[in-house]
């Protein structure tokens, strides 16, 4: 629980700690599958957003073969899969600066999120894009997917999480939301 609870708190560091700690404890097969999809999602996201906070080669590598793992599992189960994929994919070309594409993928992966009635990876989905969009001088854009992201973890039962975006909105400003998001 420790895993997914810094993950959606945003703490990047500590997902990927703990991320080592739990991809080679897994009781069954069955399990450690499951566990390897999620921790795929959750190392793609905190070790790209460590690569570009921190210029560390290392977090670009390590998220990158996470974007490879999603895009193989997207080709076996679209359905569950295509709005993770499509997430980490906007990530990494974020990474890249290429921010058109970027765009394009976190769009598309909130689309399939919504269409797959995921809405926690939407939320997710509309947290990040969010992010990108203010941290790349596209405030208004961004303010309107943070306030749908508080949306979806409403309706997801994440108020905690709800509220915790929601303050960081309105105590920190949205000037200084990268210095917080950068943990």
């Amino acid at each position: 629980h420790q895993l997914a609870l810094n993950f959606w708190m945003r703490k990047y560091k500590d997902v990927a700690e703990l991320t080592e700690k739990y991809s080679v404890k897994q009781s069954s097969p069955q399990m450690k599958r499951l566990m390897n999809t999620w921790l795929a999602l959750y190392k793609g996201v905190a070790y790209l957003n460590l690569a570009r906070d921190t210029k560390q080669v290392k977090w670009k590598i390590l998220g990158e073969k996470a974007v490879t793992w999603m895009s193989q599992l997207e080709l076996m189960s679209r359905w569950n899969f295509e709005n993770k994929s499509k997430l980490l994919q906007a990530e990494l070309r974020y990474l890249e600066g290429d921010f058109e594409s970027a765009e394009t993928a976190y769009k598309a992966s909130i689309k399939s999120a919504h269409d797959h009635r995921f809405i926690n990876e939407e939320a997710l989905a509309y947290e990040l894009y969010g992010i990108f969009c203010v941290e790349n001088q596209m405030v208004d854009v961004g303010l309107k997917q943070l306030y749908l992201a508080i949306d979806n973890y409403k309706q997801w039962g994440a108020k905690t999480k709800a509220n915790e975006l929601q303050l960081l909105i309105d105590l920190v400003g949205i000037n200084d939301l990268k210095k917080l998001t950068s943990k």
